[in-house]
C-alpha cells in the first residue's frame, strides 16, 4: 500500500455524487419531519398559527432529538440512514473505509445538527453541506470534522 492510499483508500468512482447526497438527504428530511410532527402531536406541543420557520423551541428540541437519534443511530447501525439505502451510498471512515461508531457519527451530526435549535433556514447549514462540491473527496464540512466520506454502497 502507497502513502496516497493509507490517506485516501478511494478511487474517484467510489464517491457518492453530489446529487445522490441530495436526493438520500431529500428522502430523510421527509422521514424527520413526518416523525418529528407525529412526537409533537403525541406529546400536545401547540405548533400555533405562526410560519414553519418560527417553530416553538419545544418543537425545535424534538426536531433536533429525534434527529439526532436518526441519523447517528442509522449510521452507527449499518452506515446509512434510509435514504441512503434507498440510493445506494454509505458513511465510512476515510482512512479504514470502516462504518464510523458513536464518536465520529455523532460528530456529523453535530456540525449541521446544531443548527436545527435555531429558528429559521441557516446559511451556515448551507456552507457545512455545499463545501463538498469543492472538495475531492465530496466532504462536507461534517464529514470533514468526522472524517467520513460517503461512498457508493456495494
Amino acid at each position: 500500500m502507497t502513502e496516497r492510499d493509507l490517506q485516501n483508500p478511494f478511487d474517484e468512482q467510489d464517491i457518492a455524487e453530489p446529487w445522490r447526497r441530495l436526493v438520500g438527504f431529500a428522502v430523510d428530511w421527509m422521514v424527520l419531519v413526518m416523525t418529528s410532527l407525529v412526537i409533537v402531536s403525541a406529546l400536545g406541543i401547540d405548533l400555533g398559527a405562526g410560519d414553519a420557520l418560527r417553530l416553538p423551541t419545544s418543537a425545535r428540541l424534538v426536531q433536533g432529538f429525534v434527529g439526532a437519534a436518526y441519523y447517528v443511530g442509522f449510521t452507527v447501525w449499518r452506515g446509512q440512514t434510509p435514504g441512503k439505502m434507498l440510493i445506494g451510498t454509505r458513511v465510512v471512515m476515510r482512512r479504514t473505509a470502516r462504518i464510523p461508531d458513536l464518536g465520529p457519527a455523532a460528530m456529523r451530526w453535530v456540525v449541521p445538527g446544531i443548527f436545527v435549535f435555531l429558528p429559521g433556514v441557516s446559511v451556515v447549514s448551507v456552507v457545512i453541506y455545499g463545501w463538498l462540491l469543492f472538495n475531492l473527496l465530496r466532504q462536507g464540512l461534517h464529514d470533514k470534522a468526522a472524517r467520513t466520506v460517503v461512498v457508493h454502497a456495494h
